[in-house]
């Protein structure tokens, strides 16, 4: 065949192949740096999840768009793939760092419309927790992370989910999803739940979120019910407001952590209902390139157990942005709790004491 009539046909299959694979992004965060709590050595560590992802969309004509999305998160200071903190990955057994989860983050493919929304399928952001999180000045991440951060059914990401997204209507939206369960009722999983399995304590799940973010004012109120938990259920409402630098915000949650889940997630070191309530304040002030952000937490926990007693926390921080896309950062925290068993629970390095304080600094890239 004459060389340049196959160079010419190479060229317009690979021309093919680059207009269907169109709008292909590669992003990703790389965070590290240092941390001391009480209880426990210098450690290295970071303030956001470090994390390589993959988004893309295809126009499928008639204002429809093909997405998808892939994460993959990893500790940076060791190359370690992060386990994470995730409640339904430990009750459906996928929480092993070794043999858990490989894309911890989201990892999905959906449909979206600017005229109906998006639908998404496979691991999704939880909704509660995505909306709730935009309320603390130190985002749910960190030493100076809100008491929620902590929170029982935490549950950033949800596996074998579907997820739909509203439009935005003058900044109002809507977000439902609804998560599959276990269960095959087939007695699969008889070495959870005391050796019941699914079949006793499995259930499907779904998720409610309001949300109005329109200029200066944000407004949220969100239900979610964790799959595989023996329905336990989370709910949760706040708002926060900025007027010339100064953002303040407010936040309440309430969980109900049934025995049979609790039992699985405390690793057997609690077989009672669990009741968890927080609160967070946040105040965040940003000029130019400095932020300065405070917060306010109490936690509640209420088992009939050792574990139940009260946590406050305070935490303070600053961020430098170097660049749009580079920051420093700084921050302390303290937590006091009633009793060790509570301190457990809401320290941020999980220490058994009734007191721990915590300062973190390091840096922050994405790309």
């Amino acid at each position: 065949m004459n060389k340049k009539l196959l160079v010419t046909l190479m060229a317009m299959g690979l021309a093919g192949i680059a207009h269907a694979q169109t709008n292909v992004t590669i992003y990703g965060t790389v965070d590290t740096g240092l941390i001391k709590e009480t209880g426990s050595d210098v450690r290295m560590g970071s303030n956001d999840d470090s994390l390589i992802g993959f988004k893309g969309t295809e126009d499928l004509g008639s204002g429809v768009k093909a997405t998808f999305q892939l994460e993959r998160r990893f500790d940076l200071n060791n190359g370690v793939k992060f386990s994470g903190n995730n409640a339904l990955d430990i009750l459906q057994g996928t929480d092993d760092g070794d043999n858990g989860a490989e894309w911890q983050g989201a990892a999905n493919v959906g449909l979206e419309s600017e005229a109906w929304g998006a639908v998404r399928l496979g691991r999704v952001n939880d909704i509660a927790i995505e909306n709730f999180g935009d309320l603390d000045p130190f985002a749910v991440t960190g030493v100076g992370s809100a008491l929620v951060g902590y929170n029982i059914l935490y549950s950033e990401q949800l596996a074998n989910t579907i997820r739909y997204d509203s439009p935005s209507w003058a900044g109002f939206g809507f977000n439902l999803s609804y998560t599959l369960g276990q269960d095959t009722h087939h007695g699969n999983g008889s070495d959870i739940f005391g050796g019941k399995g699914y079949g006793d304590y499995g259930n499907d799940g779904f998720g409610v979120g309001l949300k109005y973010d329109n200029g200066p004012l944000i407004l949220t109120a969100n239900y979610d019910r964790l799959a595989d938990s023996d329905k336990s259920w989370l709910w949760n409402a706040g708002g926060a407001y900025t007027y010339e630098g100064f953002t303040v915000s407010l936040g309440y949650q309430s969980t109900k952590v049934k025995s049979a889940a609790m039992n699985v997630l405390s690793g057997g070191d609690i077989d009672a209902d669990v009741d968890q309530k927080d609160w967070l304040v946040g105040l965040q002030y940003n000029t130019g390139p400095h932020t300065v952000k405070f917060s306010y937490n109490r936690g509640e926990i209420e088992s009939h157990t050792d574990y139940d007693g009260k946590a406050n926390k305070y935490s303070l921080g600053y961020t430098y942005d170097m660049s749009k896309r580079t920051s420093l950062y700084a921050m302390v925290a303290y937590t006091d709790s009633d009793n060790d068993s509570v301190g457990e629970i809401y320290n941020s390095n999980g220490v058994t004491d009734d007191s721990v304080t915590g300062v973190q600094i390091g840096i922050t890239h994405n790309f």
